[in-house]
């Protein structure tokens, strides 16, 4: 659970669920302890034939779906298709159903659909897929040609590829590039309204309450929830970036980056920390760019974001440390996420338990290395 926080927290919530809901999982860590429903054959039964019900009608629904034809309906049913089960034949067939969608959607993909192209990159390796990665990346970089974050895949492809000359060009492109937006957050928009669209069980009071006090969410659980956060789960496969290239690139091997890669790294990292669609590219940026400051000014600015950003990170994270019953999750907060970013749902956590949203002047994190950015000379 600890290292699932450090990632963000929809991932807490998220290993949860895993745990919980064997219906639609993909894969997920083990439950630390029993749970309520675990511990309590009934509660278990009925969690399980809830569960089955469900599957069943995601399954009968991304069907339809399937059946429209279009790329983007392909691509969906695919992610979304319940591929967990005791059964290997079972299990078998459900990612061999799911592969063939997402190769249907490969195959009616044209370009004119970035969010396809973008999430294709992941799923078909995830899936077994032949996809032309090179091709995808070069209509993203078409569609978007000022996104930094296209630009780096291409780089991350031509670093493994071993190609050094077009890993240099698209690295000096990222560096020169007017923004960095990933996809996450429609992707993520994309399955919720396919999933919610599924007619659900009735599920259980008794069995609401035991879900939502394992989930540790300080409510009952409801049937979005288990959809919403079913999809954060899948989703999570495709969007989370591979950023240690860049950052192994941006990490000095003796002494100090040299003056022109400083620069280099320090523009991408400003495009970086103005995405707060996933918690990860601020918790990478900004501590390197109170760092990288070339004036009082701008240190002064980057201390400022770097301490918001800790107070609502360390505050969620305290949030956790609560007993179960002592913590809400509102229960808008997937919306927030995906239509707003990761750090502005934290933010609505945080007021949704009482907590202001913004640090009181004067408040220093209890992280020693963000207190050390925050108060050391330069």
């Amino acid at each position: 659970m600890r290292k699932a926080m450090q990632i963000g927290t929809w991932l807490v919530v998220m290993a949860s669920v895993w745990a919980a809901s064997p219906s639609i999982a993909q894969e997920g860590p083990p439950p630390e302890v029993p749970g309520r429903v675990e511990s309590d054959p009934q509660l278990a039964a009925a969690s399980q034939a809830w569960h089955d019900a469900w599957r069943a009608n995601v399954e009968a629904h991304l069907r339809t779906v399937a059946a429209r034809g279009t790329s983007r309906d392909l691509l969906v049913a695919g992610w979304l298709w319940p591929r967990s089960g005791d059964d290997a034949d079972i299990q078998a067939r459900a990612w061999a159903q799911s592969g063939a969608w997402i190769e249907a959607a490969y195959a009616a993909s044209t370009g004119e659909d970035p969010l396809v192209d973008w999430a294709l990159l992941n799923a078909c390796p995830k899936n077994g897929v032949r996809c032309d990665r090179g091709r995808l990346l070069q209509r993203l970089m078409t569609a978007d040609p000022g996104n930094a974050e296209v630009l780096l895949a291409a780089y991350h492809d031509a670093v493994e590829r071993k190609d050094t000359a077009a890993a240099e060009r698209y690295w000096q492109a990222a560096a020169n590039a007017t923004h960095y937006r990933g996809h996450f957050s429609d992707v993520g928009l994309l399955m919720a309204t396919t999933l919610r669209q599924v007619p659900v069980p009735t599920l259980d009071p008794a069995l609401a309450a035991a879900m939502g006090e394992d989930f540790g969410i300080g409510r009952a659980a409801t049937a979005q929830d288990m959809a919403d956060v079913a999809v954060m789960a899948i989703n999570a496969a495709i969007a989370i970036p591979s950023l240690s290239p860049i950052t192994q690139r941006c990490r000095p091997q003796i002494g100090e980056l040299p003056a022109d890669a400083r620069s280099t790294c320090k523009r991408i990292y400003t495009l970086m920390a103005a995405d707060t669609s996933m918690l990860i590219t601020p918790i990478i940026s900004l501590p390197q760019l109170v760092r990288w400051a070339d004036t009082d000014a701008e240190r002064a600015a980057a201390r400022e974001r770097l301490r918001q950003f800790a107070w609502v990170y360390e505050n969620v994270m305290q949030l956790y440390r609560r007993p179960a019953t002592a913590r809400q999750l509102p229960a808008d907060y997937v919306d927030v996420f995906l239509r707003e970013g990761e750090l502005a749902a934290m933010r609505h956590q945080l007021q949704a338990n009482g907590i202001a949203g913004e640090p009181p002047a004067g408040w220093q994190p209890e992280n020693p290395d963000y207190r050390a950015l925050l108060t050391s000379t330069p």
